[in-house]
């Protein structure tokens, strides 16, 4: 359920048109019911962004895009659905109340413990500046090359090596014992508050918004098995979903739109310090799909720059095919004469760095190059295999003139003609193995309004009639249907209904898979599923429904006797199964007239 009532969510679009919302981001013209504008998403000459009014939606027939007022400025702006919510609330001067005392209690938590967090990153980095037993600390950083503006800017800091000052401290400013265990800053399952954190040098991790929920520390002592320690997940952190540096490297976002990936904070610091001010590190984990996401709200640009040993070109590989997934464009930089970005700024200086950043190659010249070193090119299987390596980045190309581009290099790099690879690629694409989940098979393909399935037809029929849900669930269960996108929006409407959400706003939030929620949005547009027969429709989808699972019941029957022999059933066994199949005869025939 969302933090805000569906009374807010009203109030704000009672109050306020969707091209209310858009036009002061896109300049709208009236035509007929609707506006038209260049999409503010993509770079086009001829208007193909439309807003309606009476729908509430936009939807671009270029990019695709899509949504309601919330959705436009989650995009536009870069935020999440609570803080658009804020912000649109705010210009229709609505105000905002939690949606339950339940939710109040938890938000007032968070909220503490993000007090706290800010307030003891600035304690860590106070210590690190000033304290006489942070002196290791201070000449560690300095060894490392670290200026006093980075340290600034990254609000680096240090934990003493203590066991009861940071409690004394926290406990001292009103933090009760409760919250503290809550935050993560102590080891869990101890009853003494034994810091986590215990003489390390400190990298707060930020969210974008600039508030630290997190830290990742670096051992002082030289005795401490775990040479990095990192915070374990809260209520405020999450390491699927945040960057270190990612605060850090906004403003160099905004202005250049890419950004550098590396591994570890050092590597971050570095390039930051070297003037690249636009890389991040993933935390403790490798570079996951949330992340890609987080990044293609500012990026159109990525740059892997990850360790050279194998685990690094594992996570290379990993990175390009999520950025290729995400229409995000991307390139490797290859460090020959060191390990690191750190290494290289401390023993070669910013300059080295700077000109080694310079130099890259397209991610599918990576691979091609990393696959080709794997093989004996003289052999034709061989040749297969480099194909098949590199198989998964075409699947995630979406532009077919791209494609053929990396066809056409890797054909030249092979030896083969263009041809050959084209041939083998339609081949390999038909020849989907029984193991392939249509979760997988999703992402290599566009869906269509015109090319869905009988059950996904119906529930879409559903979503645009939402008051005809009720009666259909009693009659049609979410297993009656086949197809996994049927039953998001079977599973989004079954939650709406017993939470009383009505807003379409609020239940295109539901929908989890954003493929499936532009599917839906543009059959909003369409008019196909607001038919004038409207009980007949959805009869007609019912009977469809269940005249399916009947005939599978038969199927399955019809076999049970067809073995009935070799399996050693019995006759009266027989005969059940008989009468079986002639009662779903009867109820199939029954749907039918009906």
């Amino acid at each position: 359920m969302p933090l805000y009532s569906e009374s807010v969510i009203e109030q704000i679009k009672n109050r306020l048109t969707i091209s209310e919302v858009v036009s002061p981001y896109v300049r709208l013209t009236r035509k007929g019911d609707r506006h038209w504008g260049l999409c503010p998403f993509h770079h086009e000459k001829t208007p193909s962004f439309t807003v309606k009014d009476d729908g509430g939606f936009y939807k671009c027939f270029g990019c695709g895009k899509g949504g309601g007022m919330f959705d436009f400025i989650m995009e536009i702006e870069h935020v999440e659905f609570k803080e658009a919510v804020e912000i649109l609330a705010k210009k229709a001067n609505v105000e905002l109340q939690v949606e339950t005392e339940r939710d109040r209690e938890q938000s007032n938590r968070k909220k503490s413990i993000q007090e706290l967090y800010n307030r003891i990153a600035d304690s860590f980095h106070s210590i690190l500046l000033t304290q006489p037993y942070a002196a290791q600390a201070r000449e560690y950083m300095t060894k490392r090359g670290i200026s006093a503006q980075t340290c600034e800017k990254f609000k680096l800091g240090f934990a003493p090596d203590s066991q009861d000052k940071i409690y004394n401290l926290l406990h001292k400013n009103g933090y009760s014992d409760e919250l503290l265990r809550e935050s993560g800053l102590f080891s869990k399952g101890t009853e003494d508050f034994y810091p986590f954190f215990r003489n390390r040098f400190l990298f707060p991790i930020r969210t974008w918004q600039g508030d630290v929920v997190a830290f990742s520390g670096r051992d002082m002592s030289g005795t401490d098995k775990a040479k990095y320690k990192n915070s374990g997940e809260t209520m405020l952190y999450s390491k699927r979903h945040i960057l270190f540096g990612l605060y850090e490297s906004l403003p160099q976002f905004k202005e250049r739109e890419e950004v550098i990936l590396c591994e570890g904070n050092f590597d971050v610091i570095s390039l930051h310090q070297a003037g690249l001010g636009y890389a991040v590190a993933p935390l403790g984990t490798s570079f996951t799909a949330e992340q890609t996401q987080l990044l293609k709200r500012w990026c159109r640009r990525a740059y892997i720059l990850f360790d050279s040993d194998s685990a690094g070109q594992e996570a290379t590989k990993k990175a390009l095919l999520l950025c290729q997934q995400n229409d995000i464009e991307n390139r490797v930089i290859s460090l020959t004469s060191a390990k690191d970005a750190s290494q290289m700024l401390e023993e070669q200086g910013a300059e080295a760095l700077v000109n080694a950043c310079n130099s890259s190659i397209t991610g599918f010249s990576y691979l091609v190059h990393s696959a080709k070193k794997k093989y004996d090119l003289r052999q034709p299987k061989s040749k297969t295999s480099v194909f098949k390596e590199v198989k998964p980045y075409l699947d995630a190309t979406t532009s077919s003139i791209e494609r053929q581009g990396y066809i056409k290099y890797l054909a030249e790099e092979l030896g083969v003609s263009e041809e050959q690879i084209l041939n083998d690629y339609a081949r390999q694409k038909t020849e989907r193995t029984a193991t392939d989940t249509e979760e997988t098979a999703r992402t290599y393909r566009k869906r269509s309004l015109l090319n869905i399935s009988r059950d996904l037809n119906a529930m879409l029929l559903l979503m645009n009639n939402r008051t005809e849900f009720d009666g259909f669930r009693t009659r049609v269960r979410i297993d009656y249907l086949t197809d996994p996108d049927a039953q998001q929006l079977y599973a989004a409407l079954e939650n709406a209904c017993r939470e009383g959400v009505k807003d379409t706003d609020l239940i295109l939030q539901m929908i989890g898979n954003e493929e499936l929620k532009q599917l839906v949005v543009e059959s909003f547009s369409t008019g196909m599923f607001t038919p004038p027969d409207l009980n007949d429709a959805v009869e007609d989808a019912v009977a469809a429904i269940l005249t399916e699972r009947l005939f599978e019941k038969k199927r399955r029957v019809q076999a049970l006797i067809s073995h009935g022999g070799m399996d050693g059933i019995s006759e009266q066994q027989m005969l059940t199964l008989v009468e079986t199949l002639q009662d779903l005869d009867r109820e199939i025939l029954a749907l039918k007239r009906n």
